[in-house]
């Protein structure tokens, strides 16, 4: 009897981490107004009694490339909405808000979503946090960021006239972003504009283009919000798992996006077919093949079929390390080339699965795609454009370690582990990331 009130409150936590993790993660899409742009395990522990003793969440996949740039129709993820709307004069104050427009990371301005207000979402997302025990100051620290995220996009560089360095005329958004974050402008504009480079064992102040700049701003945004998200679903599991028992026994609920097929995709929607191909091959081998297998062991008169299920061709287009190697084996191939670009991948790629029944060259397509992979659930044509450099994620170390130096300590915290070399959660090396996510 003891353990009920926190029983109950542990299921009540449970159901809260839901609506924080979409407000978070999902989005609004052309074909769904709740899209999970990441995907997640959630594992709840039970004790021999029934009772839930505690819970974690694991997550995959962030299309964290969506807090930068969304397609015509669609919108960022909800926290943006929500915080614009929703939020108080004095909050918008201290947060530095401005309207939709302002904004050039929120390509579409203000999309609303039939049927529901963010701004009453907004209050909800900040009643669920306060369930999960998040304290006003992480609260704030939590906004402090995302507004940080937007005011990003609104940091523009000019190509100087009679170079190709890069300047910032006016450093009014940076202002803006270092004053969230907790970090000097003047240290933030040389680290963007002229980092130390390594060059041998010396290290050099090198300048940067207008494009490099731009790059590294887009990059570190992507990076600032997939650090807030990872901080977040650490945050929740530390709410969830008090008891760190592994219980007698466990549910596993696995939540991934679904198959994506759209005019044209690209190096994320190959991510998320190729781990529906992993899972979509486990169903089947299980359903099956494991199954006619488990008739003969029984002894059951069962003549074998082949429902010709096996998606392993199309596993293999993408996955196989070589002889000849896969796509993302491929890709992290060209990766480690100086004068690699997107369209010599292609080439590579044609070169060694042109012939394969899985894969078409772009001369057998319409539109702008630059080839084309049978899927089980169809045909999806891919557009190569920046697989590179998303799959190389690149980051500006100069500020890394300067946000890790933030005198916000929530901001330092985020960034520690760049500093401290620890593995980056980059798609860099997609292949072995992907390769060992659920259905192996």
């Amino acid at each position: 009897p003891l353990a009920l009130p926190s029983q109950g409150e542990l299921e009540r936590q449970l159901l809260q981490a839901n609506p924080i993790l979409e407000s978070f993660g999902n989005a609004k899409t052309v074909k769904n107004d709740n899209s999970s742009r990441f995907g997640k395990f959630i594992r709840i522990n039970f004790d021999v009694a029934g009772y839930i003793v505690g819970a974690n969440i694991e997550t995959y996949l962030l299309e964290k490339s969506r807090a930068i740039r969304q397609a015509k129709d669609e919108r960022a993820f909800h926290i943006f909405y929500q915080l614009l709307t929703g939020a108080t004069e004095h909050l918008r104050t201290e947060l530095l808000l401005e309207g939709f427009s302002n904004y050039r990371f929120l390509s579409n301005g203000y999309v609303p979503i039939p049927g529901q207000q963010d701004k009453d979402n907004f209050q909800e997302t900040m009643e669920s946090l306060r369930i999960m025990g998040f304290a006003h100051e992480e609260q704030m620290a939590l906004l402090r960021v995302v507004s940080s995220v937007l005011q990003f996009g609104n940091v523009v560089f000019k190509k100087e006239r009679n170079t190709d360095q890069a300047s910032m005329p006016d450093n009014t958004a940076a202002q803006k972003v270092c004053h969230l974050l907790g970090v000097s402008v003047t240290e933030f504009s040389r680290a963007i504009l002229t980092p130390r480079i390594k060059v041998g064992r010396d290290y050099v102040q090198k300048a940067q283009t207008k494009e490099q700049a731009d790059f590294a701003i887009e990059a570190l945004a992507k990076a600032t919000y997939e650090r807030l998200f990872r901080w977040l679903v650490l945050r929740l599991n530390k709410a969830l798992d008090r008891t760190k028992r592994q219980g007698a026994s466990f549910i596993g609920i696995l939540d991934i996006a679904g198959f994506e097929i759209f005019q044209l995709n690209s190096f994320e929607q190959l991510c998320i077919n190729y781990t529906n191909e992993k899972l979509q091959q486990l169903f089947n081998h299980t359903m099956f093949v494991l199954e006619q297998e488990e008739y003969q062991r029984e002894g059951i008169e069962w003549n074998f079929i082949d429902f010709g299920l096996d998606l392993q061709p199309c596993i293999e287009l993408i996955e196989k390390p070589a002889n000849p190697p896969g796509i993302l084996a491929l890709l992290d191939e060209e990766c480690w080339f100086p004068k690699a670009t997107d369209k010599s991948f292609v080439e590579k790629l044609i070169q060694e699965q042109g012939t394969h029944s899985k894969f078409m060259k772009a001369k057998q397509l319409k539109d702008k795609a630059d080839f084309c992979v049978i899927h089980y659930a169809g045909k999806v044509d891919y557009k190569s454009d920046e697989w590179l450099m998303k799959n190389m994620d690149p980051l500006n170390d100069n500020v890394a370690t300067l946000l890790h130096q933030s005198s916000d300590r929530f901001v330092a915290e985020l960034w520690k582990d760049e500093v401290q070399g620890i593995q980056r959660a980059y798609f860099y090396d997609t292949f072995p990331v992907l390769h060992n996510q659920p259905g192996d």
